[in-house]
């Protein structure tokens, strides 16, 4: 292959889209338009991204991130061109780069074949399908089904990562491990060998029970005053914390103590709250936080110092001072963030295109149609409808998420008995994070909807006495607002290519409302259910102004034109 035509700070030594479009040209083993649809495809992909073939490194982890983007909603190509396109790619980064990419695609072995027959029935087809790449990979590696262990499960992770352009190589790894221990248990006479499913987690922190008895009494302490059960105790806030804040305000001190024991001290030094408001210890806490955190400020580090300066004087009852010390490193550490994060921002840029606002506004109707239309009565129908009812009571009730996984029907959902049967979504202040009540009257269009959901789809999702909205695999459980959020996530990006997470949808409905009616404030306010109007302004100030800009360039460019038609 010919030297890399562009120099890449980040990978110089790789070649670029560009050489491998060169590369491939002067392949004569290959048929010509062979030749011409591998080209064709590269610089189509480049040209996607308004960028040149020699501006992309060609290599799989370098092009999975734009792969993720290209979708049939945001591009011009249809969805079997952009599969044409990433196998054209897969094919050419295989043949004249890669080290053996899609080796795990050769054909079965003798035995993996066995396996593959073996697994009959519903539950052990999906198990197979799913765990289909690694058995490819063991046929190609002459590695048996009952040799199978946790170092060929690592090769096979590195394997997708380097050498495939699978979109989320490790959400997708651990998806085919899951399937491989599924189709151990439903083989038991071949005696498959598990695979461990590592835990990407993100918690690292020590459970409150592994501390001193005597900590873990002043935790619960603690909780009960600031939940204000005690009517009697002069030290409980005027106002009881919300059980969100509760649960939040547990972790936070779960959080203080192990970032002492993480830092180097013994865990059962731990023994008091007073311990951790102590000046060093306090330190030592927010500097094991913010070398995690990069060094930068942020508002979970912020966060924290505010809760040991909030302990120090409410629980502890330190002397003035010291308080003050604790003051001060709130001071230094606030962010000072004002309004929606740079990101949440970033995410709401392309609905400055109206074309993505028509996207996200009619999905939910769009998938709703064509479930009604071609249901074939899966749970898979059901799912999607789901998802879109979740889609359209946020963009018309845009409410916190684990507000929406907790709908109930017969609680939340409440139909007058007037003539034209509005239905109210109705949440009381008790179960909103800021104590504030909720009450949507739903459009006629979103009631439909919604009708359609209950009557033709939920039913198969659930048992008949399941009274959640969005039902969870336990009989009498919702949906966790984890899964439903992420469910949520996926459709709409599989559907429109939009990165739009639940909470979004506050920012959105914001968004659209202002753009629209530059400075109503209020309204905004109202329909999001915040207490004040500080919290809106500080989020919402100035949003219209992308609108304003284009509508005051709009009047510029039309005046322009009336002044050149009048010298003319």
């Amino acid at each position: 292959m010919t030297e890399p035509a562009s120099n890449n700070p980040f990978a110089p030594k790789l070649p670029s889209l560009a050489d491998l479009i060169e590369t491939v040209g002067s392949d004569l083993t290959l048929h010509a338009q062979r030749r011409r649809n591998l080209t064709s495809s590269i610089r189509s992909f480049a040209k996607a991204f308004d960028k040149s073939p020699a501006q992309f490194v060609a290599h799989p982890n370098f092009l999975r991130s734009f792969l993720k983007r290209l979708h049939p909603e945001q591009c011009r190509f249809t969805k079997s061109r952009i599969s044409n396109i990433k196998s054209d790619l897969q094919f050419a980064l295989t043949r004249y780069v890669g080290k053996g990419s899609g080796r795990y695609m050769t054909p079965f072995s003798e035995s993996w074949q066995t396996i593959w027959d073996l697994a009959i029935g519903q539950k052990a087809f999906y198990a197979r399908r799913s765990a289909s790449r690694l058995m490819h990979f063991c046929s190609a590696q002459q590695i048996s089904p009952n040799s199978v262990n946790d170092h060929v499960a690592a090769r096979l992770l590195e394997a997708l990562i380097e050498e495939s352009l699978v979109l989320n190589p490790r959400e997708r790894w651990k998806g085919i491990l899951r399937a491989w221990n599924r189709l151990a248990d439903l083989l038991p006479s071949r005696s498959l060998p598990k695979l461990s499913i590592p835990n990407d987690s993100r918690t690292y922190t020590f459970p409150l029970k592994e501390f001193p008895e005597s900590f873990l009494s002043e935790v619960e302490g603690a909780i009960k005053q600031w939940s204000g059960s005690d009517l009697l105790d002069e030290d409980a806030p005027e106002k009881p914390l919300a059980p969100a804040t509760l649960k939040k305000r547990r972790i936070q001190l779960r959080e203080l103590a192990s970032g002492l024991v993480l830092s180097g001290w013994d865990i059962g030094d731990v023994n008091s709250i007073a311990v951790l408001v102590e000046a060093e210890a306090a330190k030592t806490i927010l500097r094991f936080y913010l070398e995690r955190a990069g060094g930068k400020k942020t508002s979970r580090v912020h966060g924290l110092a505010v809760i040991l300066k909030t302990l120090a004087r409410h629980i502890v009852g330190v002397e003035e001072d010291h308080y003050q010390q604790l003051a001060s490193l709130c001071d230094r550490l606030d962010p000072k963030h004002s309004g929606m994060t740079e990101k949440n921002r970033g995410r709401l840029r392309p609905f400055d295109d109206p074309r993505n606002v028509g996207l996200i506004l009619n999905l939910p109707k769009k998938t709703t149609d064509h479930a009604r239309l071609n249901d074939s009565g899966i749970e898979k129908d059901a799912l999607r409808v789901q998802w879109a009812v979740a889609v359209e009571i946020l963009l018309m009730a845009p409410m916190r998420r684990k507000n929406l996984a907790g709908l109930h029907i017969d609680r939340h959902i409440l139909r007058t008995r007037s003539s034209d049967g509005a239905v109210h979504l109705v949440i009381p202040g008790v179960e909103v994070k800021n104590g504030e009540p909720l009450d949507y009257c739903l459009p006629q269009e979103t009631t439909e909807l919604l009708d359609t959901y209950l009557r033709d789809f939920r039913p198969r999702l659930c048992a008949p006495d399941n009274p959640w909205l969005f039902p969870g695999q336990a009989p009498d459980k919702s949906k966790s607002e984890h899964t439903l959020s992420i469910q949520i996530k996926n459709y709409i990006q599989r559907e429109t290519g939009l990165e739009v997470h639940v909470h979004l949808f506050r920012h959105l409905a914001a968004k659209l409302f202002l753009d629209q009616n530059p400075g109503q404030y209020e309204s905004v306010r109202r329909h999001l259910g915040h207490r004040s109007m500080e919290t809106t302004l500080r989020a919402y100030a100035g949003m219209e102004t992308a609108a304003a800009s284009r509508h005051f360039d709009a009047t510029i460019l039309k005046l322009r034109h009336r002044a050149s038609g009048a010298i003319l």
